[in-house]
């Protein structure tokens, strides 16, 4: 991963317009990272970029010879039904431009409900390693995109659908449902920050343990009849945050840093009793 990548997980994505739990981007650099080691292969592509947010890390986690595929209404928001989202091309533009480049983006503008996995597969050059479904909120869009990905990723590809358990779009649940009443070559395996991971069955075990590692609880459950990993994230405290950044780290044993650390460590004693004052 180069520079860009690592300035855009730690600070470029949080001036991106969007909807993307820090949680959800661990656990994607994971599964990324877990393709990479198998060989996996292709390009990557999102249904409903918005602003990019995601979109842009699926990008940097791409190699040179890999496309990288945008589908948005954009401008054509008179066929936004649902009215999620409201994708901006010319801020998406200028967010790619940012924080990565443009030179493996290919544009699609237009309904999804109008893609194929055929036609995606050809934007791609191939097959696609992972693929983002973030687009129209009805059931019937979430059936059709969740069916276009199926069909154009790779044996060992990765598709991550957005809001399935999200109570304000409850259609997106049904939609994946009454898709899988199809019977696809397809398996969840993961669920957490408001994202749901599904793959090929012969790569659903790897994928499971791989999701599972990036969580601080990884509890077994089942969603369509599989075996899946809800994943749980505990948020670390102010004190855990402070002292892992590289500012303290830097901070902490210099003529600044060590009073610091004998207030914080005085204070902490001082609550301790207080604390303990008030059980009586």
């Amino acid at each position: 991963m180069d520079s860009r990548f690592e300035n855009y997980i730690r600070r470029g994505r949080f001036y991106v317009d969007g909807w993307l739990r820090s949680e959800a981007v661990q656990t994607i650099v994971a599964l990324a990272r877990r393709q990479r080691s198998l060989g996996v292969a292709g390009g990557v592509a999102e249904i409903g970029v918005h602003h990019g947010k995601l979109f842009i890390l699926l990008y940097l986690l791409g190699l040179p010879s890999e496309k990288a595929v945008a589908i948005d209404l954009f401008e054509d928001q008179h066929l936004n039904i649902d009215n999620s989202g409201n994708g901006d091309l010319a801020k998406f533009r200028r967010n790619l431009e940012r924080h990565a480049d443009s030179a493996r983006l290919v544009l699609h503008q237009g309904s999804s409900m109008d893609l194929s996995g055929a036609v995606l597969t050809r934007l791609a050059d191939g097959p696609l390693r992972f693929i983002s479904v973030d687009g129209g909120h009805t059931a019937e869009i979430a059936a059709h995109d969740l069916a276009t990905a199926e069909a154009a990723i790779a044996e060992g590809g990765i598709i991550v659908v957005d809001d399935v358990f999200n109570e304000q779009w409850p259609s997106v649940g049904d939609g994946v449902r009454h898709y899988f009443d199809r019977r696809p070559n397809l398996v969840p395996f993961a669920v957490g920050a408001n994202k749901t991971y599904f793959c090929r069955p012969s790569h659903r075990d790897i994928y499971h343990d791989a999701a599972a590692a990036t969580a601080s609880t990884a509890t077994a459950t089942e969603f369509l009849g599989q075996p899946v990993a809800f994943l749980q994230f505990l948020r670390p405290g102010l004190k855990d945050r402070v002292a892992k950044s590289p500012a303290w780290q830097r901070l902490r044993a210099t003529p600044i840093g060590l009073p610091l650390r004998w207030a914080w460590n005085t204070g902490r004693t001082l609550r301790r009793g207080l604390t303990r004052n008030e059980d009586f």
